[in-house]
């Protein structure tokens, strides 16, 4: 259930930057539909970042390429007239290198349509998300630079009873 959740959604958005350009998607679904914005959605469950990115990356623009970090992080908030939360999302931005793009872009998946966007043009426009254009504030003031994705994934497997008395007899 995305609207009016129990707890926040944790997400992910591909962000990949070539020549000053940004590549972006238009929403088919709320929030924000119609509006464009990152590729991106929800983890799924004992999915890495890197995995997730990848993958909504190539279902919604059927590019491939290689993620290099974590961007930023973004609490993303929705309130309804009322005041309550309609939405409510933990968005995990992913740079990707933009050297390792394989493919063409077209719009499949949440996306209507898909297109490249200069980092100036997309703080005017009315189109544009708001996280987009949060996101493009913080790479004009601080750059493209990242957390690498080796050091932000802790995915282990819990040992069994048998395991724990092996290792503290």
């Amino acid at each position: 259930m995305r609207e009016y959740p129990q707890y926040a959604i944790a997400a992910v958005a591909a962000v990949l930057v070539q020549n000053d350009k940004v590549l972006l998607i238009r929403r088919k679904y709320p929030p924000a539909v119609g509006k464009w914005s990152l590729p991106g959605g929800v983890i799924e469950p004992g999915e890495g970042l890197a995995e997730a990115a990848k993958r909504e990356l190539k279902e919604e623009t059927g590019l491939e390429a290689e993620p290099l970090g974590v961007l930023w992080v973004l609490n993303n908030v929705v309130l309804d007239a009322s005041g309550r939360v309609k939405y409510h999302y933990l968005i995990v931005d992913i740079l990707f290198d933009s050297h390792s793009v394989r493919g063409i872009p077209r719009a499949s998946g949440d996306a209507s349509d898909v297109s490249w966007f200069s980092l100036g043009d997309v703080k005017q426009r009315d189109d544009v998300s708001r996280t987009v254009k949060k996101l493009v504030l913080r790479i004009e003031s601080r750059g493209l630079s990242y957390i690498p994705l080796d050091s932000c994934d802790n995915i282990s497997r819990e040992l069994n009873q048998w395991s724990y008395s092996n290792l503290y007899p």
